[in-house]
This record gives C-alpha cells, sequence and structure tokens, in this order.
C-alpha cells in the first residue's frame, strides 16, 4: 500500500489533500485545518517532498487553456528510443510506459491540431520500429489538469526535413 511504502500517516495524508485541494494554502493555514503547529507542518511538508511523495509544478492548466492536448498511444519495437526522442520534441507533454495492446502512451499539445498531426506522421506513422498508432484529442477536463508545456510549440512548423525543433532526432537528411 502506498501510505505503508512511505511511512504516511493521518497528519502527512491530510496534509497532501489540503495542498492537493488549494496548492497556494499557506502552512499556517494548514496547521489550524489540521491542530498542529506551523513549524511541525513545515517539517512534514518538507519530509513529504524529500521522500518524493509530493512536489510542486508550474504548468498549464489543458482544462482552461485553448490549447489541443492529444492522447497517443504506440506500439514500439524500441520504447527506448521513443523516450530519448520525446525528452526533446517540444510538442510531447510526457510520455510513457504502459501495459496492454500498446506500450508507450503520450501526450502532445499545441493550438493547432494539423502540427500534432504532422508530429505524429513524422514521428510514429513512418516509423518502421512502430507497429500501431492511435490519436485521439481530449476533448473535455473533469478536474484541473496541469502540465508544463514548452512554447517552442507554437513557433516551429514540424515537417520532415526540419522536424519537430533544434534538437529533433527524426529529421530527414537532404
Amino acid at each position: 500500500m502506498f501510505s505503508e511504502q512511505y511511512g504516511l500517516d493521518n497528519i502527512d495524508k491530510q496534509i497532501i489533500m489540503l495542498l492537493q485541494k488549494n496548492p497556494n494554502i499557506t502552512h499556517s493555514e494548514i496547521a489550524e485545518k489540521i491542530s498542529r503547529s506551523q513549524p511541525a507542518v513545515g517539517s512534514r511538508i518538507n519530509k513529504l517532498i524529500e521522500k518524493g511523495v509530493i512536489s510542486s509544478q508550474f504548468g498549464v492548466n489543458f482544462k482552461n487553456a485553448k490549447i489541443n492536448l492529444v492522447k497517443v498511444e504506440i506500439s514500439s519495437k524500441d520504447p527506448e528510443k521513443v523516450f530519448q526522442m520525446a525528452n526533446h520534441c517540444p510538442f510531447i507533454v510526457n510520455c510513457m510506459r504502459i501495459s496492454g495492446e500498446y506500450n508507450i502512451m503520450l501526450f502532445l499539445a499545441s493550438s493547432d491540431l494539423k502540427k500534432i498531426d504532422n508530429v505524429v506522421n513524422f514521428h510514429f506513422r513512418n516509423n518502421n520500429d512502430i507497429t500501431k498508432v492511435n490519436m485521439e484529442v481530449v476533448t473535455e477536463f473533469l478536474k484541473d489538469f496541469i502540465q508544463p508545456i514548452n512554447f517552442e510549440m507554437d513557433t516551429h512548423e514540424p515537417d520532415p526535413l526540419e522536424g519537430c525543433g533544434a534538437l529533433c532526432s527524426v529529421k530527414k537528411v537532404q
């Protein structure tokens, strides 16, 4: 169980829930809500950060932003190569290994769906190591979905010769 793995007690769980509900809540406000001192709350939060249980991350809230988010699932013979490529692509928000019919899932973002389609075509559909591609546009969010994005995606037009950015690994040699 997650709580046991990280040694979380009910106080830690309450702190995490309050932070999830309101990331801007102060240590003093948390302390008041859980009947603890502000230094005790600060100490617990620092320990949770050190353990890697919680972190703060700034990004774009896709629920409110006018940016397209696309989920792409692929079956790849070389998942590590996909991870390396994804690390440099300004259109790829995140890349993860999954189980099942597909072994990689990616989230891509752009204000222009055509750019995302081009990236999927150049990186995945025309790649001999990739046997299956499924692309779906996210149309609605129930909750906030906050992810960091690379705004280079807005200034670049992906194509087979230029790739998707300066560090693109799938550029075609002229």
